[in-house]
């Protein structure tokens, strides 16, 4: 195909966008939806597309022989940041052959290159595989276990967004590590903090020098309650609040001695025709009102005392604390789901909350086989959003709604890997 074919290709490409975009103005909900879809792997294949490009000019040498390094000239090919122009070429070099002396190598990782190819995964998904593959964990795991961990990662990639792909690529690595790094030489690490009121007396400062295992273990802590940074905030005022709700989960959660160990409660006051009627909604202790679905989700793990009132607002019964998970049974829950039981999400088991997979109002049973650990984002979505939840062999399944996926494939949070038996 000649140059002149190549481009007439590409502007008719840009005028079937065009009568497209003039179609979807008549277009229905889920035709909206199913557009987009389709629309994010026409997206997917164009930056496939660009990744093949620069694989092969960077292969030819090109960029070499107008003087350039291949990211910065990709930088300013595409107007890109630096640090996205490294990405790219990185990706571009580990997902498409390679030379050596004259003779073709397979790519980095053959299985990402596969499904990129077919518009299934984003150059974002390859871009956390190399990443995490590269990194010096992975370099210490042995090259049959690599590769099996290079097609785990592809397949995940598939159901999963980049950055549920990060959290599940991590823990991979972890696992498959199992050695570490080498020994250190011993040094002794300072860990010191200060906590300073400030002048004004509203609020105060933080400084310090932590070691290497307490700023592991803060910073990912603060990784896992940080926000979205949709939030019209900066990363350090993103930070701090993340600091903040991890305090106020471990005094919440009673093993400090301030809140007495008791979880909270709520005190949901429900007439008895509404409970005739398996209730619609109802009021809570302080006046306001939740709708059903904020109900059910309440129901599944708050420690609830339903107040039941008669017509004249005469209290008919007042139920005890009872439908919610047993002390051993959350142990048993933590055990099995390691925190929130939704693929990709890494909320510790203390901010999640028990959810009944067939609810209680329906015969559902308080057992584990029939509950999961849910964070609120999760929990709240699985009521509203029309997702259901299947025990499989004694693990939780997620099944999205046909308008987010028509094939409804099961998704699950993987269970201990059997690549560490191979």
């Amino acid at each position: 195909m000649s140059e002149s074919e190549l481009l007439a290709a590409y502007r008719e490409a840009i005028e079937s966008m065009a009568r497209a975009r003039a179609l979807a103005a008549a277009a229905d909900g889920q035709e909206l939806i199913d557009a987009l879809k389709l629309g994010a792997t026409l997206q997917r294949l164009a930056r496939y597309d660009d990744i093949c490009a620069i694989a092969r000019l960077d292969r030819e040498g090109e960029f070499t022989s107008r003087g350039v390094d291949a990211a910065p000239a990709v930088s300013d090919i595409l107007r890109l940041p630096r640090r996205a122009s490294t990405r790219m070429v990185a990706v571009a070099r580990a997902v498409f052959p390679t030379t050596l002396d004259g003779q073709p190598v397979e790519p980095k990782l053959p299985a990402t290159a596969t499904v990129l190819a077919t518009g299934e995964i984003d150059t974002q998904h390859a871009d956390v595989i190399e990443r995490h593959l590269s990194c010096d964990a992975a370099r210490r795991i042995d090259p049959a276990r690599w590769a099996a961990a290079e097609a785990q990662l592809a397949d995940w990639a598939r159901l999963y967004r980049p950055d549920e792909l990060d959290r599940m690529a991590r823990e991979l690595i972890d696992q498959l590590d199992q050695d570490g790094p080498p020994p250190g030489d011993g040094e002794d690490q300072v860990n010191v903090l200060h906590l300073t009121k400030s002048r004004n007396g509203v609020g105060g400062r933080v400084k310090g020098e932590l070691d290497s295992v307490t700023f592991e273990m803060l910073a990912r802590a603060i990784e896992a309650h940080l926000k979205p940074d949709d939030q019209h905030k900066t990363l350090g005022e993103r930070q701090a609040d993340a600091l903040g709700e991890i305090c106020e989960n471990a005094l919440d959660e009673g093993r400090l001695p301030v809140k007495g160990g008791q979880r909270p409660h709520a005190v949901i006051s429900i007439d008895y025709d509404t409970l005739l009627r398996e209730g619609k909604g109802a009021t809570l202790d302080y006046g306001g009102y939740i709708g059903a679905g904020d109900l059910r989700r309440l129901l599944c793990d708050a420690c609830v005392v339903p107040v039941v009132l008669g017509g004249n607002s005469e209290v008919l019964d007042v139920g005890r604390t009872q439908r919610t998970a047993t002390k051993p049974q959350r142990d048993g829950l933590t055990a099995r789901d390691r925190g929130c039981a939704y693929p990709g999400c890494d909320a510790k088991a203390y901010r999640c909350q028990v959810h009944h997979v067939v609810h209680w109002a329906h015969r559902g049973r308080t057992a584990i086989h029939s509950m999961v650990l849910l964070c609120v984002t999760h929990h709240r979505m699985i009521h509203r959003a029309g997702w259901t939840i299947h025990m499989v062999d004694g693990f939780p399944e997620f099944i999205p709604p046909k308008w987010l996926d028509y094939t409804q494939t099961p998704r699950r949070k993987p269970k201990p890997l059997d690549i560490l038996r191979t």
